[in-house]
């Protein structure tokens, strides 16, 4: 994956290519279906990813939250499900 060179947005981050942004999607997509082991998750599913970060999740008891995902930067074994999940903050 690579930046665009010598573009900056006006926060002065790197931009995307199209084709980070294809590869980020694709790599959030792959969470829909999987079951969360994090601690205090066990056995939530995810169920759809909704936008960014943000994913709706079932808990074992059937209830359903929204929750949201940072990747986290070591990944044990490319489990994606192991850590980074809290539950969805609405910001006024």
């Amino acid at each position: 994956m690579g930046y665009k060179k010598n573009r900056t947005s006006s926060r002065g981050r790197q931009r995307l290519t199209a084709e980070d942004r294809a590869q980020f999607a694709r790599e959030r997509q792959t969470l829909v279906g999987k079951l969360i082991s994090q601690s205090g998750w066990e056995g939530a599913l995810v169920i759809e990813h909704i936008r960014g970060s943000q994913y709706l999740i079932r808990l074992p008891d059937g209830q359903e939250v929204f929750a949201s995902h940072k990747k986290p930067k070591v990944l044990a074994n490319g489990a994606l499900t192991q850590g980074g999940w809290q539950l969805w903050e609405e910001r006024y």
